[in-house]
């Protein structure tokens, strides 16, 4: 059935769907399918009953292939796992992800990370939410909706019965379109876990999720990494952590917290006896002496607690940050230095050339170019890099974790620039003053 559909449109059949589509999983990521491409691939798995899980990720489909293979899924009553990431889904493939989830009853996981979704694509995104009553995984994430997105996908997550894992990680909600996503966790009491790091949502977005942390009693893992949340932010946040009793994780590394806020969330989980939190994030974030001690203090009455952080200030916490580099960090400056390019780097880790390697294969990759990685490091990078959720990491994937990696250096040295200027800002004005002053007291005389 393939190949003639491959003959009928003119092209050439995928030798990774040939080998696999008789087995439970296709991953046919980096094939260059395209539009037509999808076609051939609808057309076999109109009648395929052994494919459970198919991966798509980055293959040119764009709006048209991806219309295509969400009509096909709208009949398909097999597939449980579908990822479609990095494909330009765009307006047209959000109109048809919306009627392939009102009429999949099968599908449990969906991905479409990276694919161009942005504010007029939300309206079809929220309905799909609203509608789905099977789908438990939603990936959103590296796309494009901003604020009006978020006011629009807000109350659709608020409403939702069926979702035990979000992600709308590094989109760009920000402001009232934080608010409303944040407000939603308020209502959704099914939700367990939800990524919303990189989303600008700032202390007023902090404060929402504080309120809605109160009444919620089913979410166990919150990340809101780099979200500019600050000190204040993290004091109303604290509110909400100090009556809640489900939430487990909690990632707020990278914000500009300050002492006072960290002792706000330690606080707030001291005083809340019934409190679940196991592990808490605190990544780049320095520890005074002071707030140590809070911390062991925490820790006593708490033994399974785990908290990552910078250390100390000073010496000792340049050197703790050092050691808890993002993993991905590390093999990024390793490339660099060795003038590689990405892909000769993976290239010489993927030995069978099947542009995806094992966790095995890649332990064994970074081993021997003297990465130095901990197996803990390279199962967290696994688990970062790993779009698609089939444990193991493809080229794309890869990719699109270094180039994250090279994006989060330039936020940090547009920060560090900024600061710079504010400080040379800073010391202008003093220094005005200061001539001021001179002046005034030569006039008094």
């Amino acid at each position: 059935t393939y190949r003639n559909a491959c003959k009928r449109h003119g092209v050439t059949p995928a030798a990774g769907f040939l080998r696999c589509c008789e087995s439970e999983e296709i991953k046919l990521s980096h094939y260059g399918v395209g539009p037509k491409g999808a076609r051939a691939i609808a057309a076999a798995m109109q009648n395929n009953t052994k494919v459970l899980r198919l991966h798509l990720t980055d293959n040119g489909l764009h709006e048209d292939g991806c219309q295509v293979m969400c009509k096909m899924m709208e009949d398909n009553c097999y597939i449980t796992h579908f990822s479609m990431s990095r494909n330009e889904m765009r307006l047209v493939g959000s109109m048809a992800a919306r009627k392939m989830l009102r009429n999949n009853s099968t599908l449990s996981h969906l991905v479409c990370s990276g694919n161009c979704l942005d504010d007029h694509c939300a309206e079809h995104w929220a309905e799909a939410i609203r509608v789905s009553l099977h789908l438990t995984l939603l990936d959103l994430s590296n796309n494009e909706f901003c604020e009006e997105g978020g006011k629009v996908l807000g109350p659709a997550i608020g409403e939702n019965e069926s979702l035990q894992e979000l992600s709308l990680r590094w989109n760009h909600l920000r402001q009232d379109g934080a608010i409303a996503v944040a407000l939603a966790m308020g209502s959704n009491q099914m939700l367990k876990k939800l990524n919303l790091a990189w989303n600008g949502f700032a202390n007023e977005g902090a404060a929402a999720m504080g309120e809605a942390l109160k009444s919620n009693s089913s979410l166990e893992e919150l990340d809101l990494s780099h979200n500019r949340i600050s000190e204040d932010g993290a004091k109303m946040l604290a509110k909400g952590i100090a009556v809640n009793e489900s939430l487990k994780v909690l990632k707020l590394g990278n914000n500009p917290l300050k002492m006072a806020g960290v002792s706000a969330i330690l606080q707030a989980m001291k005083s809340n006896p019934n409190n679940s939190i196991v592990f808490l994030d605190f990544d780049s974030i320095t520890m005074t002496m002071s707030v140590m001690e809070m911390l062991n203090e925490l820790k006593a009455s708490r033994p399974n607690l785990k908290v990552s952080h910078a250390g100390l200030g000073g010496a000792e916490a340049r050197q703790q940050s050092e050691k808890q580099k993002e993993p991905m960090v590390l093999v990024k400056q390793y490339i660099d230095r060795a003038n590689l390019r990405l892909v000769d780097f993976f290239n010489s880790i993927d030995k069978d050339k099947s542009m995806s390697v094992t966790v095995e294969e890649f332990e064994i990759g970074l081993a021997r170019a003297k990465v130095a990685l901990t197996k803990e490091q390279i199962r967290d990078l696994v688990a970062k890099l790993d779009q698609d959720g089939d444990g193991e990491i493809d080229y794309g994937e890869f990719v699109y974790g270094a180039q994250q990696v090279t994006q989060a250096e330039r936020e940090q040295k547009k920060k560090r620039n900024l600061e710079a200027k504010m400080e040379k800002a800073e010391e202008q004005r003093k220094s005005q003053v200061f001539r001021q002053q001179q002046e005034d007291v030569a006039g008094d005389k």
